[in-house]
């Protein structure tokens, strides 16, 4: 069936990234892919296998039921799940991987260790967990105090092993101070129960633009989620490190109507549009419903053509439809089929997903989060 709007991700791009990302960490330092809410809505299985052929050492997600995906699929790389499980039924089919050790869980307080240790004997095996120091996020997370008391707890390196030691920064690419504030605080903390920490503890603290900051930040182990997907510097203040990172995903669509409208003809819901010249307009199926944010109603712009690497730029008109935009064709005229570049993965794009991002008031994250399943993906080598 002929599709007329989908996403293509560019594999070769993540392995490019990821190869960028490396440089940047130098030998010894390890590096964790973030592959949460399904690899940001891009296919955490597809994005994982690739990812664990180009050597990640880790993989993040955020609860049992990720992992699950994952490791059903038959991927060996650890998995970090970073909610905080408590119940045996929250990991039901994942004992296998438990007991292997390939699957690690997050401690946010005491009585979750207290939970975690009484699953442990309950799947009799040793649980590797990772401890989340909170030292400014303030979403769950142990403080100071509770960190030294978790190390000293009787069952550790019996039943629990702790295998990691991390925080979160709150705003690694736009506050340098608070960052900074954040780290050494985690350094104070570390320090003080140095000896209590195991050797091979695995220390983490740096996102992706805390990692792009200096290798001050980089610590034993570094999380990359945004920029393994080509997101990050573009909206950094004062990076230490620039690198050409590859945004790896594109959204294509088609024109499926056109038609000529007189001057002074509205627009769309609530005619909050008047044409000022007669005027031909053209359909592209895709809207809020496929994840273009109706912020983008009169703001955003798409690409006509695929003949290079950015095409003809045109506005959307009136607001943004449940299926469907306007755009206008009065300067650009095309048939019924001409493709449109609705996302570029160029980065100097006006339809870049930072710029779009920025025009609807959001965030790559979230843009990238919204997309949906009914939106087809190709994924190229």
């Amino acid at each position: 069936m002929l599709q007329t709007s989908w996403l293509e991700v560019d594999l070769g791009r993540l392995d490019n990234n990821l190869r960028l990302f490396r440089r940047v960490v130098g030998d010894g330092v390890k590096i964790c892919g973030v592959i949460k809410a399904d690899a940001y809505s891009l296919g955490a299985v597809p994005l994982a296998n690739r990812l664990e052929n180009g050597g990640i050492d880790s993989l993040a997600v955020y609860s049992p039921a990720q992992a699950a995906e994952i490791y059903n699929a038959g991927l060996k790389t650890p998995l970090i799940i970073l909610l905080p499980v408590r119940q045996p039924a929250e990991v039901e089919g994942l004992e296998p991987a438990f007991k292997s050790g390939q699957c690690h869980l997050t401690i946010h307080d005491e009585d979750q260790l207290l939970a975690v240790d009484k699953l442990a004997r309950t799947l009799e095996c040793q649980m590797p967990v990772h401890l989340y120091l909170d030292t400014g996020m303030s979403r769950a997370g142990l403080n100071p105090e509770q960190f030294a008391r978790v190390l000293s707890f009787d069952q550790l390196n019996q039943r629990i092993r702790v295998a990691g030691v991390y925080t979160h920064f709150t705003s690694s690419d736009d506050d340098p101070e608070f960052t900074n504030h954040q780290m050494d605080l985690f350094r104070k903390v570390l320090e003080h129960c140095k000896r209590l920490l195991p050797a091979d503890v695995l220390i983490h603290a740096s996102n992706t633009c805390a990692t792009l900051r200096g290798r001050a930040f980089h610590q034993s182990m570094v999380r990359i989620g945004l920029g393994l997907y080509g997101y990050g510097p573009q909206f950094m203040t004062d990076p230490a490190e620039h690198i050409d990172l590859q945004p790896i995903v594109r959204w294509l669509s088609r024109v499926v109507h056109v038609q000529q409208y007189p001057q002074g003809t509205t627009v769309g819901y609530n005619r909050t549009y008047c044409l000022s010249r007669d005027s031909l307009l053209g359909v592209v199926p895709a809207g809020y419903g496929d994840g273009y944010p109706l912020a983008l109603s009169g703001r955003g712009s798409v690409e006509l053509g695929l003949e290079s690497s950015r095409g003809r730029t045109v506005p959307i008109l009136g607001k943004v439809n449940m299926d469907q935009i306007v755009i206008d064709l009065t300067d650009c005229p095309v048939p019924v089929g001409t493709v449109v570049r609705v996302i570029n993965w160029d980065n100097t794009s006006a339809c870049a997903l930072h710029h779009l991002a920025g025009q609807a008031e959001s965030t790559c994250y979230e843009m990238l989060c919204r997309l949906p399943p009914r939106l087809h993906r190709t994924y190229l080598p």
